[in-house]
């Protein structure tokens, strides 16, 4: 049986990227997105979690810095994944409590 690490708060790429490429070499997000053939708003979007990490960024990342593709796009999974779940948890705590609100309120009718 294989269990499956996973994070419960995981570093969007976009923040990882910023950290650990784009600041430590001291270059704004215009030469960086200059250095792997993207647009400089393509490339602040994905440094400001506004969007995702695409196959084809990646590999421009990995290209242009060395950090692996492989990585990069397991730390979106994580950040997809994580997500996903903390939404669903909110959805299923706000059903739950809905759920208890309308059970007193029956309860109060009868009682």
């Amino acid at each position: 049986m294989s269990s499956i690490y996973a994070l419960k708060n995981p570093c969007h790429p976009g923040a990882f990227i910023r950290r650990n490429i784009v600041e430590p070499r001291n270059l704004t997000v215009m030469a960086a997105a200059a250095l792997i053939g993207v647009t400089r708003q393509a490339l602040s979007d994905l440094l400001n979690e506004k969007t995702s990490l695409s196959a084809e960024m990646a590999l421009r990342l990995e290209k242009a810095f060395g950090f692996k593709m492989e990585a990069m796009m397991e730390m979106q999974k994580q950040f997809d994944i994580a997500k996903v779940r903390k939404r669903e948890m909110a959805r299923q705590s706000q059903l739950h409590a809905q759920t208890n609100a309308s059970e007193k309120g029956r309860l109060r009718a009868f009682g």
